[in-house]
């Protein structure tokens, strides 16, 4: 007597032979009607099919040609791809799981009423249990976001539970969550993720959380694992009309030298990092964002290395000299401020101290060139020896040169 298992197999078999066998007997435009009015009561808009396909490669699947959802400017589709299994076949009209949209623009409106639109209810009794987004993208008043790739999943009960974008080889996730209409909770986590504009400082990971609507998304709380540190801190991105973020970070026990290097990785410091920022990006368009940065930020480096910049050599030469580039400072802090406004640095109330050492100063870098003056200050005993420095010449090879000569005292 044959297995219950074994006929379940033979006749999916047979199922998906007769499937494979349609193209032959049947053009697929005679359901396309059927077909349009059940995804019309499931994402609540007047569907419209341009024309049906079936391919055999390189597995067997149903293709939706040019779908239109009310009007092209409200919702246009490329391609839906339905896959031909033995669920699919014996749930037809019923549900659909493996769904793929492909190539689709939809409007600001259209993506934010999703939750309400595609639900199952007693009247159309239609469910998706899985629905991939590849190259899709989202038409705003005046520019368009996207293509994102990403799955819709959807609750027993047919309602969307969240939608999910992974990107940059699976190492970021965002995550989208419907609360209340037109409300979102959106989380997004990334692991050994380097940021894709500006420097490419990389997180060891890097979660935000918080919830968005039509106009924007309130980062109510950000935690980093940043160069063996921790950064913590909140952030408001606004994209109503031109694109704005701005936040608030702290950051504790950062390792400075990789952050650094990133900039200029001959004049750079070591040490462990806290530091507290708040800074604005604003751009017309998400791509423009980020590269006119304002970023204000009080810092402290303890134990740390000043690599190509020696501020003690000066103080024993009793001629003025100009060091070019090479050597180095020691010292137990250094601290200050720090302005980034568009390609500008500057860094002020600058305090470093060493010992029986200390300089104070401040420095401005811009176009990969330096610029500033620095006072520094030797104690030996009862002398007291002075200097000023001025700073010029490339980042990469700064001149210390003495304004006067150092003048031992009393």
């Amino acid at each position: 007597m044959m297995t219950s298992p074994k006929k379940i197999l033979i006749g999916s078999t047979l199922f998906l032979g007769f499937a494979a066998s349609l193209p032959l007997i049947m053009p697929y435009d005679a359901f396309k009607n059927s077909l349009e009015t059940k995804l019309s009561q499931m994402n609540g808009g007047k569907t419209q099919i341009a024309h049906i396909e079936f391919s055999y490669q390189p597995t067997p699947v149903f293709i939706l040609r040019d779908v239109v959802i009310e009007r092209p400017e409200t919702a246009q589709i490329a391609e839906i791809i339905i896959p031909v299994t033995s669920y699919n076949l014996l749930n037809w009209g019923k549900s659909m799981r493996n769904v793929l949209i492909r190539n689709a623009v939809l409007s600001r409106s259209f993506a934010l009423d999703l939750p309400n639109r595609i639900k199952t209810d007693d009247h159309n009794g239609f469910r998706v249990d899985r629905l991939a987004l590849e190259k899709v993208s989202i038409k705003l008043d005046r520019r368009t976001v996207g293509p994102i790739d990403g799955e819709l999943r959807f609750r027993s009960n047919g309602n969307i539970e969240d939608l999910v974008i992974r990107t940059d080889q699976d190492r970021a996730e965002i995550q989208v969550q419907p609360t209340e209409p037109g409300q979102f909770k959106v989380q997004f986590n990334a692991s050994n993720w380097e940021l894709p504009v500006g420097q490419p400082v990389k997180f060891e990971f890097l979660k935000l959380i918080g919830t968005a609507d039509a106009n924007g998304w309130t980062i109510s709380d950000i935690r980093a694992d940043l160069y063996g540190g921790l950064v913590t801190g909140s952030a408001q991105l606004n994209w109503q009309s031109d694109w704005q973020l701005t936040g608030h970070i702290f950051a504790k026990n950062i390792s400075v030298e990789p952050f650094m290097s990133l900039y200029s990785p001959i004049t750079r410091s070591t040490g462990r990092m806290n530091a507290d920022a708040s800074f604005k990006y604003q751009g017309a368009t998400e791509q423009q964002l980020f590269k006119q940065p304002q970023i204000q930020s009080r810092f402290i480096i303890q134990d740390g290395t000043l690599h190509n910049f020696d501020l003690i050599t000066p103080l024993k030469s009793q001629t003025p000299t100009t060091l070019r580039r090479g050597g180095q400072t020691n010292f137990s802090s250094l601290s200050g401020s720090i302005a980034i406004n568009d390609k500008s640095v500057s860094l002020y109330n600058l305090i470093l101290q060493s010992g029986k050492f200390r300089a104070n100063g401040e420095l401005r870098i811009s176009q990969q060139k330096i610029s500033g003056s620095i006072g520094t200050q030797l104690a030996a005993g009862a002398m007291m020896a002075n200097n000023q420095l001025s700073i010029s010449g490339q980042l990469a090879a700064p001149e210390i040169k003495q304004s006067w000569r150092a003048t031992p005292q009393s």
